[in-house]
C-alpha cells in the first residue's frame, strides 16, 4: 500500500515537473514588456507564397509605407515569437525586425504617433510594411478605413529612435510662416476632466494650456501646448509625450490669425 501510495505522488511530481506554466496575454492597452514567455530572436531566412524575407537587426530602421490591422481572428492565439496575441494590446507585426524590438510608428494622414512591440510576423501583402493591433488602429485613428500610409521607426520602448529626421518631409505639411502648431493630449466635454488630464501633463514635465471652443453647438475643453511656430518642435513634444504614454496626443497645424 505504501508503495503503491509512494508510487502515485511520484508520478504527479513528474506530471507537475512537465507541466508547462501558463502564458498570460498582456493586458489591454498595455505596452508589453516581455513577461509573457516569448523567445528573443532574430528569425532565420523564410519563405511566404513564394517569397523570401531575411530578418535582420536594424536599429536605424526607417521606413514609409502601408500599416494595416489585425484582430479577433487572431486575439488569443500565439504570436511569431511565443506571446500572446491582445488585439487590445500594443504590439505589431513585422515582416523582418527582430522579435520583439520595439518601433515608433506615425501616422501621416493625422500625425499621431505611438509606440508598439513587436512580436509577430507580416503582412505579407507587398504595399504593406506593418500590421498594428485593432487597438494601434484606434490610437492611430485609422481603425474604420483599415489602411493608412505610416512612418516606421525602429525605437526603444519609449519611442526614442537613432535617427529622429522630422517626420514632416514625408508628409504634406504647408509652410510654417503661414501657419501655427498645437500639441493636443485631449479634448474633453467637461473642464473637471481638462483640469485633471492638463495636471498629468505637467507632472511629465510640459506645460499645457486649456483652451475652451465651441465645435458644432458643443463646448469642450482641449488641453493643448502651443502655439508653436516650428513644426519640428511640435514633433519633438510630442514623441516625448508619448514616450511617457499619452498615446492620444496629436498635432494641429492651423493657419495663423
Amino acid at each position: 500500500m505504501y508503495k503503491s501510495l509512494s508510487l502515485i505522488l511520484f508520478l504527479l511530481f513528474l506530471a507537475a515537473c512537465s507541466t508547462t506554466p501558463s502564458v498570460r496575454p498582456p493586458n489591454d492597452n498595455e505596452l508589453p514588456k516581455g513577461d509573457q514567455g516569448g523567445a528573443q530572436k532574430v528569425g532565420k531566412p523564410y519563405k511566404i507564397a513564394g517569397k523570401w524575407y531575411y530578418p535582420k537587426e536594424d536599429p536605424t530602421y526607417d521606413e514609409v509605407g502601408l500599416a494595416s490591422w489585425y484582430g479577433r481572428q487572431f486575439h488569443g492565439r500565439k504570436t511569431a515569437n511565443g506571446e500572446v496575441y491582445n488585439m487590445n494590446s500594443l504590439t505589431a507585426a513585422h515582416k523582418t525586425l527582430p522579435l520583439p524590438s520595439f518601433v515608433k510608428v506615425t501616422n501621416l494622414a493625422n500625425g499621431r504617433s505611438i509606440v508598439l512591440r513587436v512580436n509577430d510576423r507580416g503582412p505579407f501583402i507587398d504595399s504593406r510594411i506593418i500590421d498594428v493591433s485593432r487597438r494601434g488602429a484606434q490610437l492611430l485613428g485609422f481603425q474604420k478605413q483599415g489602411v493608412t500610409r505610416v512612418r516606421v521607426q525602429a525605437s526603444d520602448a519609449n519611442g526614442n529612435v537613432v535617427n529622429p529626421l522630422p517626420t514632416r518631409q514625408y508628409a504634406e505639411a504647408p509652410d510654417d510662416a503661414e501657419v501655427t502648431h498645437f500639441v493636443q493630449i485631449g479634448s474633453f466635454s467637461k473642464k473637471s476632466s481638462a483640469d485633471e488630464q492638463a495636471r498629468m501633463v505637467l507632472r511629465a514635465g510640459e506645460t499645457p494650456k486649456i483652451y475652451e471652443t465651441i465645435i458644432d453647438g458643443r463646448k469642450l475643453w482641449r488641453v493643448r501646448i502651443g502655439p508653436l511656430l516650428s513644426r519640428n518642435l511640435a514633433q519633438e513634444i510630442l514623441d516625448r509625450l508619448v514616450g511617457r504614454g499619452f498615446y492620444e496626443t496629436r498635432i494641429f497645424t492651423e493657419q495663423k490669425r
